[in-house]
């Protein structure tokens, strides 16, 4: 008992110094740094994936209005803007947010801790990493620490923590109970491991999401005819500045329309097949980590449209097949407030409670020095189904359709054709 008060005095010690203290420990440091590495690598594909696979859908829609291609050879030009509006699905506002976790492992304890002929650490920062996730994962398995049933996406609006339960550590690593897998480490390697577990920060926050529930986008097309019966299409839009939400995204496509009526003699309806490919780049800050995000998508889309002209108007729709192929890479750093905790950045509040982190490397704030990254790939596929009409006034035609998928759209457009 002398020795248990001994050594959560210099628990207390030690956590009150390192409030106190404003150089930021390197150890520390880096068993968070790999902490909130994983976590953030475990939840940044379910937190971006709706933006940018609504993103992409909606760049691989608004194709056409009319199935009709001038069936002789001859020139014409049909331009156009077309504006695109995407609404989230109710279950693209949440997810289920994971932890770094880690069964009780001797083989892979090894590689932290010699234990025969003596016990000696070989990687403290390493053993501590390893050390946290199991006690996580046993916590999370038989209850005793409980995880945020869901996180927003990019756009939810909830704010939401993962708190470590430092008592539960401090019972589980100091005396463990007879049968707990933990009892058989030696009581040294144990108590070591505690003291850097107290100084980590109480809780890391998740990303929080930005309270959107559709997003809008407009697009310019051209559309070239004819030869045999087949249209070119053509799009292009430079990397623009879509708000702080969104970044900047920008893309290109090219495609190819052939008139299959032409081959139907008094075909009752126009009748055409397209296929487009694209790439589009979106580019990013978000998050609390200020990840520094890069997705490239490479999207192909073969589709089958019908129309029907009655007078000034005409009715379209069609079946489409979607393929999106999204490589995203992430540049990420330690959460702000969590610099800030752990003495890398120097935190100021002003007169109304708004913090702000500022990078002093005079005074011994250095900021993070050492970003993370992460990649990952994101394929997906969905079948696509649109109705639609347009209202012609000579030249110019006015339409608006609707695309449903696994991400429901809006669409409307005005060509212009010479």
């Amino acid at each position: 008992m002398i020795l248990a008060s001994l050594f959560f005095v210099l628990l207390s010690f030690l956590d009150t110094s390192f409030a106190q203290q404003q150089r930021a420990d390197p150890l520390t440091v880096a068993v968070v740094r790999d902490f909130g590495g994983e976590l953030f690598r475990l939840n940044s594909v379910p937190y971006l994936n709706p933006l940018v696979q609504l993103l992409n859908s909606m760049t691989n829609s608004r194709f056409y209005h009319t199935a009709e291609v001038a069936k002789k050879n001859g020139f014409y030009v049909r331009f156009g803007i077309h504006g695109m509006l995407g609404f989230v699905n109710p279950d693209q506002y949440t997810f289920a947010p994971q932890v770094p976790r880690a069964e009780l492992d001797l083989t892979r304890l090894g590689q932290y801790v010699t234990l025969l002929p003596s016990v000696r650490i070989t990687d403290t920062a390493g053993l501590v990493g390893y050390a946290t996730r199991v006690v996580i994962n046993d916590g999370i398995r038989d209850g005793q620490i409980q995880l945020p049933t869901e996180s927003s996406t990019f756009f939810g609006n909830l704010q939401q923590r993962f708190t470590l339960p430092k008592e539960y550590f401090r019972r589980r690593l100091s005396n463990p109970a007879s049968g707990d897998p933990l009892a058989l480490l030696p009581a040294s390697t144990r108590l070591a491991v505690l003291p850097i577990i107290e100084r980590l920060p109480n809780d890391f926050p998740l990303p929080n999401g930005q309270n959107m529930s559709s997003l809008p986008i407009a697009v310019p097309q051209l559309e070239i005819g004819s030869i045999a019966g087949t249209e070119l299409l053509v799009r292009f839009l430079p990397q623009l500045n879509w708000g702080r939400s969104i970044g900047e995204f920008g893309f290109w496509a090219v495609g190819l329309k052939h008139s299959l009526s032409q081959y139907w003699q008094d075909a009752p309806l126009e009748l055409a097949l397209q296929g487009v490919y694209q790439g589009t780049l979106l580019t990013n800050t978000i998050g609390v980590t200020n990840a520094k995000l890069r997705a490239e998508a490479t999207i192909f889309n073969v589709n089958l449209h019908a129309s029907k002209r009655f007078g000034n108007f005409e009715v379209y729709g069609g079946a489409a097949y979607d393929y999106l192929g999204i490589n995203a890479g992430y540049t990420f750093s330690i959460p702000f407030e969590i610099q800030a905790q752990l003495g890398l950045l120097k935190e100021t509040v002003d007169a109304a409670g708004n913090k702000t982190f500022i990078v002093d490397k005079a005074a011994g704030f250095p900021g993070d020095e050492f970003p993370q990254t992460a990649t990952v790939s994101l394929p997906s596929n969905a079948f696509r189904f649109t109705l639609g009409a347009a209202y012609y006034l000579g030249p110019v035609a006015i339409c608006l359709d609707y695309n449903r998928s696994t991400i429901n759209l809006i669409t409307g457009g005005i060509t212009v054709k010479f």
